[in-house]
């Protein structure tokens, strides 16, 4: 079930993630496994997390695969390290919606989404020659934590789309590392 589209602003907000590029059909096999590697680094370094975690998706390559990052919101910046990185979400317009079921539909989300953001004439994403698609920032908040809500048809995502300004130019849609 997916709620009604909105556009709103947002505030920058601080994260880490571990970044790397993915085939597609790997997605739900090898990016959560990546979360406890990521908390016990924030442990490691006394920094608490400020948000639910997510899932970015910053280009599709033009061999399919995806550059994702696995990310979790913190409430300043950090500057990371060989494997953890920081990064930003700027502040701006976003397209959001929420997702209720199971991950396995969420495909289904982002192209709800993206049809919604291009019908209000809005883009979100950029081919760049010999590389993909850019996007300004695809990513999924699991706003349900599935140790405590084991049904999949209750879990909650919110899919969140930047939205850059019409005028802007391709640097926007790389990702802001710090």
């Amino acid at each position: 079930m997916l709620s009604t589209p909105v556009i709103h602003h947002r505030n920058e907000r601080y994260y880490v993630a571990i970044r790397l590029t993915v085939a597609p059909h790997d997605i739900p096999t090898t990016l959560p496994q990546l979360y406890p590697e990521l908390y016990s680094w924030l442990k490691k370094q006394e920094i608490t997390p400020d948000g639910p975690p997510f899932f970015q998706y910053l280009m599709m390559r033009e061999d399919g695969r995806l550059q994702v990052e696995v990310g979790v919101p913190v409430p300043e910046a950090v500057a990371g390290d060989h494997r953890v990185i920081g990064g930003l979400f700027p502040a701006g317009e976003y397209a959001t919606l929420i997702h209720t079921g199971d991950y396995r539909h969420l495909m289904e989300a982002h192209m709800a989404l993206d049809t919604w953001i291009g019908e209000a004439g809005h883009c979100d994403k950029e081919m760049i020659p010999g590389e993909g698609t850019a996007f300004g920032s695809r990513t999924e908040f699991y706003l349900t934590d599935e140790r405590e809500v084991p049904d999949p048809a209750q879990w909650q995502t919110e899919v969140a789309f930047f939205l850059p300004a019409k005028d802007s130019r391709s640097a926007r849609l790389l990702p802001i590392t710090l």
